[in-house]
């Protein structure tokens, strides 16, 4: 009998030895994983909740533009932002510049590109000079500079008004430039267009020339003020004039082109006398629909982050700000830049 009992305590003793054993292996095994839960979220980078949702690519190409332009040195700067706080190796590849680069987003060539601000809603909406719409072109952000439509004459041509330049002598700037696009949307609101004018299609330096030799009564510029054409002839022609659109027509303008915003020439650019109402399109960074939320999220943080590097890279782009990168948005914000800029209270 007492044999039996030894035996019944000695089990007794021997569950109560694995019982404890198990539990405090429980706790050690959930002790490490809390452990390790924290280590990661100490490890996750500041402001960036989806860094650990997406597989970082090795490579990013960014599509600028001809080396000689604004595009250019702006995409090597984004493209160093990018390899030295993402450790992703990013390049700037010379392109055919806005308009095609949407394509190349769209093809799969590009994941970011710089392009005009009318040239992201036309691929979108598939409009001229697209054939088809192009659904992977998402918006990052804009502002990166004010493409502004100026109509240069002088006092004595008769050209008061926008309405006026019908039937004078009007140089557009170079062939396929970004100025005849505009004149087209903006005129078309005055109620004429390219053909009610005699138009010339030369470099804007020698459109200047030629309205102060008489040869033409206006010349359109499309530029980030000031543009060295006109302050080169403002020098020698105190007389001088840049056209301005009226406020009902301004509001036209905007409603019907998403793209164009309203804007003003300071007096003290050109040495006017009053402050000029103005249209302008802004130049924009756009990325593939392709891209994860939070590789996006996070290349539009370190791009704000050092906008710095962006804005010092070529004057044109001296105007960003991250209230200027949401203003005016032509298209659709890529889901991890609209979460970025709705973080940071700069989109409501």
């Amino acid at each position: 009998m007492k044999k039996a009992v030894l035996i019944l305590l000695s089990l007794a003793l021997t569950l109560a030895l694995l019982a404890g054993c198990a539990g405090s292996a429980g706790t050690t095994q959930a002790t490490t994983t809390a452990e390790a839960a924290t280590s990661q979220a100490e490890t996750t980078p500041a402001g960036s909740q989806a860094a650990a949702s997406y597989e970082k690519p090795k490579f990013l190409s960014i599509g600028t533009a001809a080396a000689g332009g604004a595009y250019y040195p702006i995409g090597i700067a984004m493209a160093d932002i990018i390899t030295n706080t993402m450790g992703i190796q990013a390049t700037a590849q010379v392109t055919g510049g806005a308009v095609e680069n949407n394509g190349l987003i769209e093809d799969g060539t590009l994941e970011v590109a710089i392009t005009q601000g009318p040239m992201a809603y036309a691929a979108v909406n598939g409009t001229a000079p697209y054939e088809t719409k192009l659904p992977k072109v998402t918006a990052m952000f804009t502002g990166l500079s004010k493409g502004i439509f100026h109509v240069v004459t002088l006092e004595n041509t008769g050209v008061k008004t926008m309405a006026d330049l019908k039937g004078k002598r009007v140089v557009m700037g170079p062939a396929g430039g970004g100025a005849i696009k505009m004149a087209s949307d903006v005129w078309a609101e005055f109620g004429f267009t390219i053909d009610d004018v005699n138009a010339t299609y030369i470099s804007y330096a020698d459109g200047m020339s030629a309205l102060s030799d008489g040869k033409a009564d206006a010349v359109v510029v499309q530029s980030a003020a000031p543009a060295s054409a006109i302050t080169e002839l403002t020098v020698t022609r105190k007389d001088a004039v840049i056209l301005e659109i009226d406020a009902e027509t301004m509001k036209k303008i905007t409603a019907k082109y998403p793209y164009y915003s309203e804007g003003t020439i300071a007096k003290e650019i050109y040495g006017s006398a009053a402050d000029i109402p103005v249209v302008y399109l802004s130049n924009m960074v756009v990325c593939s629909a392709d891209l994860p939320e939070g590789l996006v999220y996070d290349m539009t943080k370190a791009f704000m982050e050092n906008m710095d590097t962006i804005k010092q890279s070529n004057p044109a782009a001296k105007g960003l700000s991250l209230e200027s990168a949401v203003q005016g948005l032509p298209i659709p914000l890529h889901p991890g830049a609209e979460r970025y800029f709705r973080e940071t209270g700069a989109l409501k």
